[in-house]
């Protein structure tokens, strides 16, 4: 028998299979297994791991959209909306890292001998920062602190601490993270110096200091590695300096950021924010820099800003009707940057304000209420002022429509003729203006919404049927009732602005092919305007009641809701000067006598012998009977009357109380005492309303409807009239009335504890095998190391749940919520088709199971986890 001789590639391919199960083992500190594993472990799992994170990173750095309105973060993160998006990738990261820890891994004798391992748990919690799943994240970054003393991750991991600690605003901890790297008498020469002092001046930022976080960014920006953080960081220090009232440091630094080659928007509001932190000197240059930037056509999305740089310029140096030019033309020529026209809106608005100019400042603080975010700083103000200002020009419109009317009824008749002539003249003239905005608004501005016509062109001397002020009120009933639709024609139209009946509220009717044509003959029609002018006695009258009412009034809205005393004094003496006795001259007088009697507590005194006691003996001597005469002989009822208003106050804040735990029946019967007993009780329109709004918890819907009616009728312009307003409209649109949880349903338990998540399927909907895989699916991409089972079972004859558990906490459930209704692919067919899903405790899903009220528990879970967020 003969043997074969074995060849030397099978001598060392056996040497190799030896050599390799020998460095395969973990436990053997030898050269060749730390090599092994150490190759291994960086190139198959930890690279990947970790490009795939800096690719996902870089993701969220790129697509984030700077708000150059505020301070810029020094570090993004990205929103919740990539964050969820990102978490199947992250996972993988997670997935991969773990499994190079779980087979590289050399702890030998207490000490791990693999190196790249501390790397692996780097980008395990780095991914779970990513995620936002901080608390993970801060586990792992003080575990990496902790285990790997002396690697070159400890330091890293420390100041990764502090940012996650930030971001949990656990500031103190943050700190302490900081200065245990700071205490380092010795930093490795690698080590990022310009990142650690990037985040503690973003510690200072979120703590307030402002002046500590300049400091260490004037250190961070020379040590920074990248030049993209570089220029972030140089842009943000000088926002800071412009924020302290350091002007000349900022455009200094704003220039220097210029030189850096920025990106184009870091550059170009570099640039522009030069011109906005100017206060002091010579602007030629800087106005010089804009006007050019202006015959740059790559700038021409943003014309607006650099319009309302030079307006800005324009206030600062006191030439105001320049900058209201600029600001108009900044408005005119917007594109796409809706924040800046609202800005310049706003600007407009401002200005005509602090001028007392309420009419125009009505109508720009109304275009700005379209544009602006609920979230701004100044959205209730702006939206106040504009409700406000929009009360009173509509008592200002009525006083000019009736001062119209009577100016036309003393004329005769061939100079009445010749008068509405040159009317229709002057509409032809704003009608062809009109047209002709109308074609360059077409050409030049953004769907969003147009400019209000420049208020220096209207007000209150304009003649009422063609005042171009008419026409900007207009425009923002039009957006009031029909939103921001786009300029089109004929979509749906009945001119009647021309007489003084388009004031009154009539339905619109559906266009008809002759219709547009039929309004232009109309106000053609001398006839047309003649209609509405009082043609008796008992017309007059009437018409005289109507300014009474709109002076009085609007001397009201000057007085309580403006501040504006100057104008409410005339409105007040305007009023009693032109009628000897009308339905507010009581009222009148005693508003001037408490105007006067606070001026003179004050300090100020009358030259003319005009002033509180003046009103006081009018009072006296013409309604001596009266209530006011009553306040005027005894003012210190005032103080009781307010001492009793602030005990009516507690008692009403009680039975609201009552209504927001759902005790409907008591919160009725409580406000039907206060109606019946205290016919003087200042919260009585609330009452009524809270009434109302008690009935509509019970659905009783014909009940709802009479009580909210008896709100809008009793309590005509308050706050509760027109919120009764609303709600019917929306009773009439199909709504419904508003559905809180009613009084039999369970009362669930607020506390935390192990939660279910579920999805109310309806049976005829979808079949409940392929939601169940559905969601097995979303369970394993989103939460693969979470042990989660998905089942199923009837609620009532019509309603099937998917069942999703065991989730540990509110916490975990809330971002199981999150990630669920947000899943835009595993999920289509079954979260985007409005069906109930909420997290629910097990306790609270056995009462809902018994109940099977739905909507009522999904209210509870919107006030008490949504809500809460």
């Amino acid at each position: 028998m003969s043997f074969r001789k074995p060849s030397p590639f099978a001598w060392w391919s056996a040497l190799s299979a030896v050599l390799l199960l020998t460095a395969c083992s973990q436990e053997k500190d030898a050269f060749l297994n730390r090599t092994f594993h150490r190759l291994t472990a960086r190139d198959n799992g930890w690279f990947n791991a970790n490009e795939k994170l800096k690719e996902k990173v870089m993701d969220m750095e790129d697509a984030h959209v700077d708000n150059f309105d505020d301070v810029l973060p020094l570090f993004v993160y990205g929103t919740d909306v990539q964050a969820k998006a990102a978490v199947p990738d992250l996972e993988k990261c997670i997935d991969k890292c773990s499994l190079v820890i779980e087979r590289h891994s050399m702890d030998i004798q207490g000490k791990e001998r693999n190196t790249w391992i501390d790397d692996a748990w780097f980008v395990i919690a780095k991914s779970q920062f990513y995620k936002r799943n901080y608390s993970e994240a801060e586990r792992g970054f003080t575990y990496i602190g902790r285990r790997f003393k002396g690697s070159n991750r400890e330091l890293e991991s420390q100041i990764w601490v502090a940012r996650t600690a930030i971001e949990l605003e656990q500031f103190a901890k943050a700190r302490s993270a900081l200065d245990n790297v700071r205490g380092n008498k010795k930093l490795p020469k690698r080590f990022d110096q310009g990142e650690l002092a990037a985040v503690e001046a973003h510690l200072e930022l979120r703590r307030g200091k402002v002046d500590d976080a300049i400091m260490h960014l004037e250190r961070a920006i020379p040590l920074a590695d990248r030049k993209r953080e570089r220029v972030r960081w140089a842009f943000i220090l000088a926002q800071l300096y412009e924020l302290k009232g350091q002007e000349e440091k900022a455009i200094a630094q704003y220039a220097q950021v210029v030189k850096m080659s920025p990106p184009y928007e870091i550059a170009f509001h570099a640039q522009i924010f030069q011109a906005l932190a100017f206060n002091k000197g010579d602007s030629k240059a800087l106005r010089k820099k804009l006007v050019a930037m202006l015959r740059d056509d790559k700038h021409i999305d943003h014309f607006d800003m650099i319009h309302y740089a030079l307006a800005d310029l324009d206030l600062k140096e006191r030439k105001k009707p320049e900058a209201l030019e600029r600001l108009r033309t900044s408005v005119r020529v917007s594109t796409t940057d809706t924040k800046q026209k609202a800005k310049s809106f706003l600007k407009l608005a401002d200005i005509y304000f602090d001028d007392r100019a309420y009419v125009p400042a009505q109508q720009y603080y109304d275009s700005t209420r379209t544009l602006l975010s609920e979230e701004h700083a100044r959205y209730e103000e702006v939206d106040t002022r504009a409700r406000v200002l929009g009360d009173l020009v509509e008592q200002l419109n009525i006083i000019e429509r009736e001062d119209s009317l009577q100016e036309l009824m003393g004329l005769d008749p061939e100079e009445l003729e010749k008068k509405i002539r040159g009317m229709i003249r002057e509409r032809e003239q704003a009608e062809a203006e009109r047209e002709r905005q109308e074609e360059l608004a077409r050409e030049q501005l953004s769907p969003s919404g147009n400019a209000p016509p420049p208020p220096g062109t209207g007000g209150r001397g304009n003649w009422y049927f063609y005042d171009p002020q008419q026409i900007g009120r207009g425009l923002s009933s039009f957006r009031k009732k029909w939103g921001n639709r786009p300029l089109e024609d004929n979509w749906r139209r009945k001119d009647r602005s021309g007489s003084a009946v388009a004031q009154q509220d009539e339905e619109e009717e559906e266009e008809g092919p002759d219709s547009k044509e039929k309004a232009e003959a109309e106000w053609k029609d001398p006839s047309f305007y003649m209609r509405d002018i009082p043609k008796d006695e008992a017309a007059v009258e009437a018409s005289n009641a109507r300014i009474c009412s709109a002076l009085y009034t609007s001397g009201m809205i000057y007085k309580e809701q403006l501040k504006d005393i100057d104008n409410a004094i005339e409105s007040f003496e305007v009023l009693n000067n032109r009628f000897e006795e009308c339905r507010y001259t009581p009222e009148s007088h005693y508003q001037l006598y408490r105007i006067y009697l606070e001026k003179e507590r004050n300090g100020w005194f009358s030259l003319d012998g005009m002033g509180s006691q003046t009103y006081a003996d009018i009072i006296l001597e013409r309604w001596p009977d009266s209530e006011f005469a009553r306040l005027v002989r005894d003012p210190n009822i005032l103080q009781a009357d307010e001492a009793r208003r602030k005990d009516e106050e507690v008692a009403y804040k009680d039975v609201y109380q009552m209504y927001r735990e759902y005790a409907y029946f008591p919160v009725i019967t409580a406000c039907d005492r206060v109606i019946a007993d205290e016919p003087y009780n200042h919260f009585r329109p609330k009452y009524h309303f809270l009434k109302a709004m008690a009935i509509g918890g019970t659905r009783n819907i014909p009940a709802y409807r009479t009580a909210l009616s008896v709100v809008k009728t009793q309590f005509p312009g308050t706050e509760e009239a027109q919120r009764a307003d609303e709600l019917l409209a929306s009773l009439d649109g199909g709504d419904g009335a508003p559905k809180p949880k009613p009084p039999s349903a369970p009362v669930y338990d607020k506390k935390d504890g192990a939660h279910y998540y579920v999805v109310v399927v309806p049976n005829r909907a979808t079949d409940i095998t392929t939601a169940k895989a559905a969601v097995a699916d979303f369970n394993s991409t989103y939460f693969g190391h979470t042990p989660l089972e998905v089942t199923s079972t009837f609620l009532g004859t019509d309603y099937q749940v998917v069942l999703v558990n065991p989730l540990p906490d509110k916490a975990k459930a809330l971002e199981y919520h999150g990630l669920f209704v947000a899943n835009a692919d595993l999920l289509l067919g079954l979260n985007d088709q409005d069906y109930p899903a909420f997290a629910i405790t097990t306790e609270n899903y056995a009462l809902l199971y018994q109940s099977k009220d739905v909507p009522a528990y999904m209210m509870f879970f919107q006030q008490n986890y949504l809500d809460r967020q």
